[in-house]
């Protein structure tokens, strides 16, 4: 008898169904699966590249120093900021936050033996540090207390570049990675003689925003406390966070102030805007059409369903249940959900296959994204068809109660 209604009920659908609509949901499903995916993997794969430096470095930052002149650089005057240039700038109503580079007043010599075929050797460096929150970093990873020996360091990305294409190549030694460089263990020695201390350090991260190398800032006021035989109160440099990024009078306040600011960086703080509002709006636009194809999809079943009410209720009198009638109808609808999905993977698959071909010698992918995509995407076309098979289900038991 379950056979025999099957059928039956298999017949009713294959009569009442439109063929273009189920074909235009198909079309639909494909594009907005498609789209979502798509978006998601560039997204994760590519345009984290663009700010690659978020980990380190909190967004919508901007660094100002003070022109030098030929007088200053006659007379050896620093320019400085003061404590009511500061006061300025924090009045300001599009800073959020305002912050002061401090810089090391004692002498600092770092050493690194043999390790991964680079040859020992030793130099002379220089420390800045910034307020803590300026740096979003895990805290163990950019912490120092008095009494350790461990100082994390994070220094500018071109250093690298430098020793990898530079150095290494005119020296034959071998080119290191990201990583790699990030366990290569450092000695600092820190003051001049009669009093110095020896440290232990490690690069934690790297920055392509700014050309210093950073330490946590406890770190060097207690250095410049116990080390430095001079005393500076005034920095040569400030940090400030823009609470909105697509206003243009701050750049004319600093201009008007004689700060030097770097404006590649501002073009590139707007095109990562630009980037993440077109990301989101391509995910947006994808969830849209997906989610009216399956509506559209719904509302068809339960007219179908409604159109064959009698039938339906005909078919419960005689003992079948509301789940063996909206079986029928949540097969078919998850059968195009999934051939949907299925269809869209290797488009997908395609398209981020020839945009790799084409910006792949600019972008490196360390790592894709490309299979959790699609486990999540599987995962949320389970719970789609989950809640459809629900709702198909009380539309079906509530003609059956009447």
């Amino acid at each position: 008898m379950l056979s025999n209604s099957n059928q039956l009920l298999q017949k009713i659908v294959r009569q009442e169904i439109s063929i273009t609509r189920i074909i235009t949901f198909f079309i639909f499903t494909i594009i907005g699966f498609y789209i979502l995916i798509l978006g998601n993997v560039l997204y994760f794969d590519f345009a984290k590249n663009f700010t690659k430096d978020s980990t380190v470095w909190k967004s919508n930052y901007i660094v100002l120093n003070k022109k030098i002149s030929s007088l200053q650089s006659l007379t050896g005057t620093k320019p400085t900021f003061n404590q009511d240039e500061i006061e300025i700038l924090k009045n300001q109503s599009f800073i959020e936050q305002i912050g002061t580079f401090k810089t090391s007043l004692f002498p600092v010599k770092l050493q690194v033996g043999g390790v991964a075929g680079i040859r020992g050797f030793s130099t002379d460096l220089f420390f800045e540090s910034v307020p803590e929150n300026f740096i979003d970093i895990e805290n163990d990873k950019w912490a120092w207390e008095e009494g350790n020996d461990f100082v994390p360091i994070i220094i500018p990305k071109s250093y690298l570049n430098l020793y990898n294409f530079g150095f290494a190549s005119s020296q034959g030694l071998p080119q290191v990675s990201e990583g790699l460089f990030t366990q290569i263990p450092f000695q600092l020695i820190i003051g001049k003689q009669g009093n110095q201390k020896i440290y232990q350090a490690k690069i934690v991260d790297f920055t392509t925003k700014i050309n210093t190398i950073l330490v946590p800032e406890n770190f060097l006021d207690w250095a410049n406390e116990h080390f430095a035989s001079q005393k500076n109160n005034e920095s040569s440099r400030i940090i400030v966070q823009i609470k909105n990024d697509g206003e243009e009078n701050y750049i004319s306040f600093f201009e008007s102030e004689n700060y030097d600011i770097n404006k590649d960086e501002l073009k590139n703080n707007e095109l990562t805007s630009y980037l993440k509002i077109a990301f989101s709006l391509v995910l947006f636009i994808g969830g849209i059409i997906v989610l009216a194809s399956i509506w559209l999809m719904l509302i068809n079943f339960q007219l179908l369903i409604e159109k064959n009410k009698h039938k339906i209720k005909d078919l419960s009198l005689i003992g079948f249940t509301a789940n063996q009638l909206s079986w029928t109808y949540q097969k078919i609808m998850a059968l195009f959900l999934i051939l949907g999905l299925v269809v869209s993977i290797p488009l997908v698959y395609y398209t981020v296959s020839y945009i790799k071909g084409k910006i792949g010698n600019f972008i490196t992918i360390e790592y894709s994204s490309f299979t959790q995509i699609i486990i999540g995407s599987m995962i949320a076309l389970i719970v789609i068809v989950i809640i459809n098979s629900i709702i198909l289900k009380s539309t079906i038991h509530h003609i059956i109660k009447k």
